[in-house]
């Protein structure tokens, strides 16, 4: 199972973005895997969509709307796996901002490889795919 950061999805939609080719490729090699994505990083692509065009941003509602990927929701536990995460990564030296700790314990907590091409992730517990 795969959760996509923000940074993948916006490369996959976006042709005219540096990685989309990246992103275009481990999405079609990966088509057939189930893919989750954190309730932020649907606010922080469509947070940036209506600033580019209203063309970008229906692409966005609709891969989000679209059977492609399930979405995230969080909740009590899931606010709290991610504030022991935040203390962990903290006391380990490796700390995270507080909307990336919340993608990196969404992957944690559902046992997903996140795909990303943050390297603020690569000192985390959580099986990274960097796909640039």
């Amino acid at each position: 199972m795969n959760c996509l950061d923000s940074s993948f999805i916006i490369d996959f939609l976006n042709p005219e973005r540096q990685h989309h080719e990246s992103s275009r490729r481990w999405m079609e090699e990966h088509a057939e895997e189930p893919h989750l994505v954190p309730y932020i990083c649907v606010f922080e692509v469509l947070r940036g969509s209506p600033q580019q065009d209203e063309e970008t941003y229906r692409r966005a509602r609709s891969f989000f709307d679209g059977r492609a990927v399930q979405v995230i929701e969080s909740g009590f536990t899931e606010a709290a796996a991610a504030a022991e995460l935040d203390a962990r990564l903290h006391g380990e030296g490796n700390p995270l901002s507080a909307r990336d700790t919340l993608v990196a314990a969404a992957a944690h907590r559902t046992g997903s490889r996140l795909v990303t091409r943050d390297r603020d992730f690569e000192d985390t517990p959580v099986d990274v795919d960097f796909y640039v």
